[in-house]
């Protein structure tokens, strides 16, 4: 049985310790698994207007059968819609496409801005990513302003590190309720997280189990991570997710199998000999790295490194 643990933004409202993710599921699936995940008990769905199934998470949502009262919600602003004036509109499409009037939680995806417009990946004749001039402390005032409509209750943000939130702090009015980060015991974060306890920013950690973006193991996968569960009773999944809750975070673990879904919301207490052993993985092991974009999102490899990736990406894909 989930622990139905709770935690509380600082917003006032309580988020769900253990939330459903939607990131690189198909529409269809989508909706099948969103409808299995609240029929089994989950309460909180992560979406995202980027990953191009939130009509089907509206409606895996109906079909659950669970009234929307009881489900905290959240989704996410995309790159291509940091102007001001561009944000309101976002987000009621969002709204439109997942059937709700308001949203829990509603988050800067990245701090990184695209060219303003409806392509999603804008690029340039050499393939290169059309970048903004726009800073994400402008973006996050848009979104405060969101605050008075009814439409939120909660704003966040998503991919910031310290310095970059520092300025959030130093700018703007309202302190994010959430940073939303890959977290796992291969990238634990400890400097972020600790700024963010100390800040009453909650964090919440996708790809919880790793993923599969660099084609390298991912943490569940990880030998010590298998000899823990096993000596535990359970599996690596809900290892990995209990660790995530039991540190104080959200985690946001996805699956479009039914016995997965099933499996993932069985979270547990670990003894500290186990917790112990699994912040001893800590090895700065990033999974999720957009580097091609051509902006250092997390000021650890330059303006040169990227702006060559960035480069490279647009001579590959123009090859093909």
């Amino acid at each position: 049985m989930a622990l139905n643990r709770k935690f509380k933004l600082n917003s006032g409202y309580e988020i769900p310790a253990v939330g459903f993710g939607t990131w690189q599921a198909k529409p269809h699936e989508v909706e099948m698994a969103v409808e299995d995940a609240l029929k089994v008990g989950y309460r909180h769905i992560d979406a995202a207007a980027i990953y191009g199934n939130e009509k089907e998470v509206g409606t895996g949502i109906v079909k659950s059968g669970v009234p929307r009262e009881e489900i905290f919600i959240t989704s996410k602003l995309w790159n291509n819609k940091h102007y001001p004036e561009d944000i309101e509109a976002a987000l009621d499409q969002t709204l439109a496409d997942l059937g709700t009037t308001y949203l829990d939680l509603y988050i800067m995806h990245w701090p990184c801005a695209f060219k303003r417009g409806n392509n999603n990946f804008p690029v340039d004749e050499n393939g290169v990513f059309q970048l903004a001039d726009i800073s994400y402390v402008e973006t996050y005032k848009g979104l405060e302003k969101l605050l008075k409509t009814g439409k939120v209750r909660s704003i966040g943000v998503s991919n910031f590190n310290v310095r970059r939130l520092k300025e959030i702090l130093d700018k703007c009015s309202v302190v994010p309720a959430v940073n939303q980060i890959e977290a796992h015991p291969y990238l634990q974060q400890k400097e972020l997280y600790d700024f963010c306890k100390e800040k009453g920013i909650l964090i919440e950690a996708y790809s919880p189990l790793g993923n599969n973006l660099t084609g390298e193991p991912r943490t569940v996968d990880d030998a010590k991570v298998k000899e823990i569960a096993d000596r535990l009773g359970v599996n690596a999944g809900q290892v990995l997710i209990s660790w995530g809750v039991q540190r104080g975070t959200v985690v946001l673990p996805k699956s479009v199998t039914p016995a997965r879904i099933k499996m993932n919301f069985k979270d547990f207490i670990i003894p500290d000999k186990e917790m112990a052993e699994l912040d001893a993985l800590e090895r700065h092991k990033r999974f999720n790295f957009p580097a091609q974009w051509g902006y250092d999102v997390f000021d650890e490899v330059g303006d040169e490194y990227v702006r060559n990736a960035a480069i490279a990406y647009g001579q590959k894909t123009k090859a093909q």
